[in-house]
């Protein structure tokens, strides 16, 4: 019986590694039911549930698992059915992101309630709450990219679930989760303040996406400034666009300035575009960042019809070419 289940579990792992999802999860059953499926067996049946899109796997583990701690405190004899794999934070936190990865972002009650059964058990971390806020960033995207979908698919506007409420959902359940990491002393870290600061940004409020970035003090990398240029760019603040990144430094990427040169293009605030346009290609330059697609559009789109937009089409144009040869050299070698 040993070897047999050293096998199942075996053929679990092969399985996954091959992406055979149906037949994985078939094992990883037929391992619960013998009691031989260990937490990273479940980990790994969360990360092949969420990548077959199968968010009934995902309910079936979390009924599952919520249950353990239950059974292992009132019952002296073994829990059945793979129930001792005990839910930890770990698991919780792939939970959250297995349901935060449903394809139109409605998930964000499931991951909640996660993220409340891991704090009524003393677990929550800060890796938990990230998962949780990256869901709540998600849940703004995903619907209104559903919302396309089923529109086109000829569902009603009446059907679908409005923007603004899961905008202000997902707001409401940050705030909550942020004040709740603040009671609990559990702390926040970069992607802490990314995640929040790209759930306000989407939602519109600028003001709270701000107050986080203040917040975040030492942690703040690239990665956190590049989250408040984006949603500056989205609500056309080029002002506070150009001071973040300025904050940045050398720390600066691509896509700090790429984000940069977007709010510039939505911006209608009162201020030299094209001027601080230059002054941004001029920074990349300096800094060895080459332009990519998206800088060249947003470029375009400052410069207009007018001469310095001739000049950049026709060094792309130049660029493309050397490219060409270059690709073409090697291809004969």
């Amino acid at each position: 019986p040993g070897a047999k289940r050293m096998e199942v579990r075996k053929a679990f792992y092969r399985a996954a590694k091959a992406r055979q999802f149906q037949a994985a999860w078939d094992l990883l059953a037929s391992a619960r039911r013998s009691g031989v499926a260990d937490k990273h067996m479940y980990g790994v049946g969360l990360s092949i549930a969420s990548s077959a899109g199968r968010t009934g796997w995902v309910d079936a583990l979390w009924r599952e698992l919520r249950q353990a701690p239950e059974l292992r405190r009132t019952r002296e004899r073994q829990p059945s059915e793979g129930q001792s794999a005990r839910l930890n934070a770990p698991l919780c936190t792939a939970l959250i992101t297995a349901f935060g990865s449903d394809r139109d972002g409605s998930r964000l009650g499931s991951c909640r309630a996660v993220l409340q059964w891991a704090v009524e058990h003393g677990i929550a971390n800060t890796t938990t709450y990230n998962a949780f806020l990256h869901c709540a960033s998600r849940s703004i995207g995903g619907t209104a990219s559903a919302r396309r979908g089923r529109r086109r698919g000829g569902a009603a506007a009446s059907d679908d679930t409005s923007a603004t409420d899961a905008a202000a959902l997902a707001v409401a359940m940050t705030d909550q989760a942020l004040a709740q990491m603040g009671e609990l002393g559990v702390a926040r870290d970069a992607r802490t303040a990314a995640s929040a600061i790209t759930v306000y940004g989407r939602a519109g409020r600028l003001d709270r996406a701000r107050d986080v970035y203040e917040e975040s003090g030492d942690v703040a990398d690239t990665v956190v400034g590049n989250a408040l240029i984006a949603a500056a760019a989205r609500a056309g603040d080029a002002v506070l666009a150009l001071d973040t990144l300025a904050s940045l430094g050398d720390a600066a990427s691509i896509v700090s300035y790429n984000a940069a040169l977007q709010a510039l293009v939505k911006s209608d605030q009162s201020l030299d575009r094209v001027a601080h346009a230059l002054e941004l290609r001029r920074a990349m330059a300096e800094a060895g960042l080459a332009e990519d697609e998206a800088s060249v559009s947003s470029l375009l789109a400052i410069f207009g019809d007018g001469p310095l937009g001739e000049e950049l089409l026709a060094e792309r144009s130049l660029q493309q070419q050397q490219q060409q040869q270059q690709q073409q050299q090697q291809q004969q070698q």
